[in-house]
């Protein structure tokens, strides 16, 4: 199982010191997080896409280059780049262009965005119609990615006729990913495009997507896609410390004032939402699971646990939130590379 970091760029004020950190500072911390991800060997870097919030990545592939620029051999992943509010032809240029300057390390994963409604009301978009956007554009941006000549048409844009978008990404292909759980139907246009599926692990224990990771493999099947190249990657929020008191002791505060402001901005963004949220606290999100805290044997055991539940191909660790001093991300980075990712190398 390949371990990644992904962060998602929340800026908030730290519970434990007080500080409050710049986005400056903040974005930088992001940059030198994946440097430090890289020394201790995780396979890949991915950072979240978000708008009008304080979530501060909002251009993923700019950060990104800035990361490709400091490393050499870490996977630049997203977590989840927007596909449904993009537009598909910028989202392959922008990341083709990333490709190009990273020789080859793109690794996209695209999601709905429909967590957050308000950027679909910034977009000018409608969010009941996010399935049939988000479907369209991501065949559209497989397409562009994948086909020097590019011929479509759609619902939602204008056609094209023998366009190349430029610059053609090194890659090929270039791994696009399905970031998506929460319906059967990801896991089925998933399947149908041959694509990987990276379910949001954050939001529930791993059992209840063992019904969608099922359907996802069987319609892959039905599909006709040869069995090896199905994957699947999950992402988690993953705390370890030299024992579990200490664990929950540093991650606990800043856990708390992170899934309260989520819990928060959904009730603003997404009133429909507003009780996905219903638990803040770090131990009882890690006695039900989806939450990985822990000493060294713990944390392994449950990585474990769900790689064997879920048939794992891919986990991408989340560890820092709630106002993580960059200091401490570092350590924690070098910690995971040092105690479990051996543990996972193929």
């Amino acid at each position: 199982m390949k371990i990644g970091w992904a962060s998602m760029g929340d800026l908030l004020q730290d519970p434990i010191t007080g500080e409050l950190m710049s986005q400056a500072e903040r974005h930088r911390m992001l940059v030198e997080g994946a440097v430090t991800a890289e020394q201790a060997g995780f396979w890949s870097a991915s950072l979240g896409e978000h708008h009008f919030c304080d979530y501060v990545v909002s251009a993923p592939p700019v950060v990104l280059a800035a990361i490709a620029e400091r490393t050499s051999e870490i996977r630049l992943g997203t977590a989840v780049a927007l596909g449904a509010n993009n537009d598909p032809i910028r989202l392959a240029e922008d990341y083709a262009t990333l490709d190009v300057l990273s020789g080859g390390r793109v690794e996209l994963v695209v999601g709905r965005g429909n967590l957050y409604e308000h950027t679909y009301d910034a977009f000018g978009q409608d969010p009941a119609l996010s399935r049939p956007m988000y479907e369209e554009r991501v065949s559209l941006l497989v397409e562009a990615l994948r086909n020097e000549q590019l011929n479509w048409s759609g619902e939602f844009r204008s056609p094209f006729r023998n366009y190349t978008t430029q610059p053609r990404p090194l890659q090929d292909p270039v791994p696009i990913w399905v970031g998506g759980g929460s319906s059967l139907e990801s896991a089925e246009y998933a399947a149908q495009m041959g694509l990987p599926l990276m379910l949001p692990g954050i939001f529930g224990p791993p059992k209840i997507f063992i019904p969608l990771v099922e359907r996802y493999r069987e319609a892959w099947e039905e599909n006709g896609h040869p069995t090896q190249d199905c994957q699947v990657g999950t992402i988690a929020h993953t705390f370890m410390a030299s024992s579990s008191q200490e664990a929950f002791r540093v991650s606990a505060p800043r856990f708390k004032v992170y899934m309260e402001w989520v819990r928060d901005l959904l009730r603003l963004s997404t009133p429909a939402l507003s009780d996905l949220i219903r638990e803040t606290d770090l131990k009882q999100m890690t006695d039900r699971g989806p939450t990985v805290c822990g000493s060294r044997e713990e944390v392994l055991d449950k990585m474990s646990s769900y790689r064997e539940l879920l048939g794992l191909n891919v986990y991408l660790l989340m560890c820092d939130l709630g106002g993580m001093p960059a200091s401490e991300l570092n350590e924690s980075l070098l910690a995971f590379g040092s105690e479990i990712l051996p543990e996972f190398a193929q």
